[in-house]
């Protein structure tokens, strides 16, 4: 056997060398004690945005890492946590080593506009704390801030997470561990349809929109409503949901399932990426004309801590379907794509017998909760049964098959024709009017016994049997204390009486009262005073009685002529006397006489009762010639002047 060559074996040995240090620059250095590094997502968000603050803790002694902590500033609040630990085993030329590893995060939700400190963070190893470096942040106005990257996404057969530092198979894979951000909608790509200028809310917001703003009567309006979530915020149900109310449509669902939102796409917002879910879809068809709105939408989504988010309140102009060629029997609101199939049997049936009508109408739009059946002498339709087949069809219509199934009586014979449903609409893609018809065909009606119009008459099986009996015979009827009228007038007369009695009673005491209140007549009050008078002369106070004088005097010309003289002299109240009918010279003497009762009943000296006597007797001759002249003038016809009362 030949030994290699000096120079050869000095090669051989030159490439062990080469490939020993190969081995052992590309064996991952072993750490020893405990590695802790902290990092954030990004280093600059807009208020409301979250950031994630992410600890990472390497050890390689007995010891593994635990009860993660972090010092958060009162602008944040934390709104996910998560901890990963981890336990890696290596067998390096014969050599085991173990590492423990932990990573935990905190997503935390800017509230204040500034630059904070997050962290610093710890974890516990063995009896001590290890602390990860404090990240600065600063938070911007929303919209004011750079187009974020999305974070790296997690390789479908990574189960470290991707950009763990302590990632057994990190540097063997070429391109694996590259940390540039990848596409964030993991090559789905962006739905240029829902992208949005700016977001209606941080972290999640509703949508609405109407496929239409211009509709007429019956024409469907479709109304979608969207949920858009920030796609690194956590996914979860919401709740307290309450639909988008529309008083002035008839409303139905265009989605088979309503209880959970469909992820339909991804769109970018504001230069950010954004989830999109499909809430709601429903066909809207406006009953009435005029600017209809529709309310929004709201739910609240507890799980991201937002609360309640709202879409947008929306508005549709409808109007009438134009006038010009509008059909005959054209009813507002038949509005959408119909057509009509009709089938009847059977084809041949006694006079005065039915048929079945089954007419069947599809399409879409605003069915028809009705049909116009035609009108034909000896033809009866009867209400129809109706059933429906309707749900969301093809492009977001909604409509279907609605089938109508008539019972028709045939009161006349021959072949009878039943003629044709006609059912005239508006198509709203044509703008047009369109008429579907479906015909019914003829019948054959065998011609039977005439029917007398008036009500039918049973046949007597049994002319034998006495008559029905309308009443009872030997029986007396019983009765009750409550019908007979005595009772019920005693129980209603009572209170009725008592109404009466004191209503009775009351006017009795008020006419009492008017009686006692009223005024005497002036003829009384003449003859109260003449007594008072002559009562008075009878006496020895000349005063006294000739102020009686002057008071009768009064009362006798009051009662007379209607005239008061009393605190009256002068040409007027001689004038007042004359047309009362007293002559000028009766009215002199009696306004001269109670001039003088009047002056000698206030005169200084006094006056005696012979002076008073002698005025009373003059009175009762002036008095006399009043009455006398006032009496004689009553019993005159009418003179075109109207008496004093």
């Amino acid at each position: 056997m030949r030994l290699p060559s000096p120079p050869f074996a000095a090669l051989v040995g030159l490439a062990l060398a080469t490939l020993a240090f190969v081995l052992a620059w590309s064996a991952p250095a072993l750490a020893q004690g405990v590695d802790v590094t902290a990092s954030v997502d990004a280093t600059e968000i807009e208020l409301g945005d979250t950031v994630t603050y992410t600890l990472r803790a390497m050890s390689t002694t007995d010891e593994a890492p635990s009860d993660p902590r972090l010092a958060t500033p009162a602008a944040f609040t934390v709104v996910d946590t998560s901890a990963s630990p981890m336990h890696k085993v290596s067998i390096i030329n014969g050599r085991r080593t173990d590492e423990h590893g932990l990573t935990a995060s905190w997503r935390l939700s800017a509230g204040r506009l500034g630059t904070f400190t997050i962290g610093p963070a710890s974890v516990a190893v063995g009896g001590a704390r290890r602390t990860g470096p404090a990240q600065r942040v600063t938070v911007v106005a929303p919209g004011t801030g750079k187009p974020r990257a999305q974070r790296p996404g997690r390789q479908p057969f990574d189960p470290f997470g991707g950009g763990s530092p302590f990632d057994p198979f990190k540097g063997l894979f070429p391109g694996m561990d590259d940390d540039s951000a990848p596409d964030p909608f993991g090559g789905i790509g962006a739905d240029p349809k829902l992208a949005l200028d700016q977001p209606r809310a941080p972290t999640a917001f509703l949508h609405a929109t109407v496929d239409k703003t211009r509709a007429v009567v019956g024409e469907q309006v479709t109304l979608t409503v969207y949920l858009y979530e920030d796609i690194r915020a956590r996914q979860g149900r919401p709740t307290d949901v309450h639909e988008a109310t529309a008083t002035d449509f008839v409303k139905r669902s265009l989605v088979q399932d309503e209880t959970r939102a469909v992820h339909v796409g991804n769109a970018i917002v504001g230069g950010r990426p954004w989830a999109v879910k499909l809430v709601r879809k429903n066909a809207l068809f406006p009953i009435k004309t005029g600017r209809l709105s529709i309310a929004p939408m709201s739910l609240t989504l507890s799980h991201l801590r937002v609360g309640l988010r709202e879409s947008e309140t929306l508005f549709v102009d409808v109007s009438e379907p134009p006038v010009a060629n509008r059909p005959a029997g054209y009813q507002i609101g038949d509005t959408g794509d119909f057509s009509l199939s009709a089938s009847t049997a059977p084809r041949s049936v006694d006079q005065h017998g039915a048929v079945g009508v089954t007419v069947e109408l599809r399409g879409s739009g605003n069915m028809p909760a009705a049909l116009p059946t035609p009108e034909i002498a000896g033809v009866e339709w009867l209400e129809p049964q109706m059933v429906d087949s309707l749900g969301p069809i093809s492009n977001d219509k909604f409509g279907g098959t609605r089938t109508f199934s008539y019972v028709v009586r045939l009161h006349k014979d021959g072949a009878v024709d039943l003629g044709e449903i006609r059912l005239p609409y508006f198509d709203p893609q044509t703008r047009k009017y369109e008429i579907a018809r479906a015909a019914l065909g003829i019948v054959q009606v065998a011609k039977g016994d005439a029917r007398d119009a008036g009500p039918e008459v049973a046949d007597v099986l049994l002319p034998d049997l006495p008559a029905a009996r309308a009443a009872l015979e030997g029986s007396r009827a019983e009765t009750f204390l409550t019908e007979r009228p005595i009772y019920w007038g005693a129980l209603f007369g009572s209170p009725l009486a008592c109404v009466a009695a004191i209503a009775l009673t009351g006017a009795v005491r008020r006419a009492r009262e008017r009686r006692a209140n009223a005024a005497p007549s002036p003829e009384r009050v003449a003859r109260e005073r003449r007594s008072e008078a002559e009562s008075a002369l009878k006496g020895d106070d000349g005063k006294a009685a000739v102020a009686a004088v002057a008071r009768a005097l009064e009362a006798a010309i009051l009662a007379s002529s209607g005239v008061n003289v009393r605190g009256t002299s002068g040409d007027g109240t001689i004038q007042e006397l004359t047309d009362a009918g007293i002559s000028e010279a009766t009215a002199r003497a009696a306004m001269q006489l109670h001039s003088e009762c009047e002056d000698a009943r206030f005169s200084p000296a006094g006056v005696d009762v012979e002076t008073a006597r002698a005025l009373w007797r003059r009175a009762k001759e002036v008095l006399g010639a009043v009455s006398s002249h006032a009496g004689s003038r009553s019993s005159d016809p009418p003179s075109g002047r109207s008496d004093p009362e």
